[in-house]
């Protein structure tokens, strides 16, 4: 099965090291999958509410994985061979078993293709509670992203890293968040910081029309449903990187 782009962009984010990653993508596993081959957790959850896709899903990882299967014998802490495991969990994406893993461990959860109340909704009922757990997020809504950062800022997130793309005529923002402070962090802003950052011809091409579009969204609301403040907060974000060439 061909690879998506989106998916693609949000492998790439994942750096580095951490002892659970959660793909609550909606994407038959594919994601997953491709993070166990790069052994970048010592396990790999796979969630999703659908009973029958979890069942070929699991069929799947015991035909390509089968040395890769978690065993409940062992803990996370005893996976010594460096080799990711992996698990299926058939239920919601707000019900992660986050409290069966050790205290100390560490936890990526990803979100995509939900909308973007639906996946506020799941990150506000995980952190409510996990609150105390060391939990990032990667984050990619198929719409809503003004309100997916403004819950974002409110809940006192920070941003790690943030890309924009285009996928089949549709832009999708992605978004790598922790409630921890990084070293070089600052809050999530509105309208993005980090993605409109040493654009080149092509990616300043991109942010352009993606923000003229996200404009004209807004202005064809109907005049008692528009929302001025979100209207300008675009305008003046296209403004900059505008005047930065």
């Amino acid at each position: 099965m061909k690879i998506s782009q989106r998916l693609q962009h949000i492998n790439h984010m994942v750096q580095g090291h951490c002892d659970h990653i959660w793909d609550c993508c909606c994407d038959h596993g594919l994601l997953g999958m491709m993070l166990l081959k790069r052994n970048t957790a010592n396990q790999v959850h796979f969630v999703d509410c659908v009973a029958p896709l979890m069942l070929q899903l699991t069929q799947d990882l015991q035909r390509f994985f089968p040395k890769q299967a978690f065993s409940t014998g062992h803990s996370v802490a005893q996976n010594t061979l460096g080799i990711s495991q992996w698990q299926v969990h058939c239920l919601n994406a707000a019900d992660l078993p986050i409290e069966q893993t050790d205290i100390t461990n560490t936890h990526l959860i990803i979100i995509a293709g939900v909308g973007g109340k639906l996946l506020i909704e799941l990150v506000q009922a995980l952190i409510s509670r996990h609150g105390s757990r060391q939990i990032e997020f990667i984050l990619c809504p198929v719409h809503h992203n003004y309100y997916v950062r403004h819950s974002l800022a409110k809940l006192g997130f920070f941003i790690q890293a943030e890309t924009l793309l285009e996928e089949n005529r549709r832009f999708y923002e992605v978004l790598h968040v922790t409630l921890e402070r990084p070293c070089h962090g600052h809050p999530v802003t509105l309208t993005g910081s980090l993605m409109w950052e040493d654009l080149d011809k092509k990616d300043l091409d991109l942010a352009k029309r993606y923000l003229s579009q996200v404009i004209a969204h807004y202005q064809r609301m109907p005049s008692d449903l528009q929302v001025p403040y979100i209207i300008h907060a675009y305008q003046s974000q296209l403004a900059q990187i505008s005047n930065a060439f």
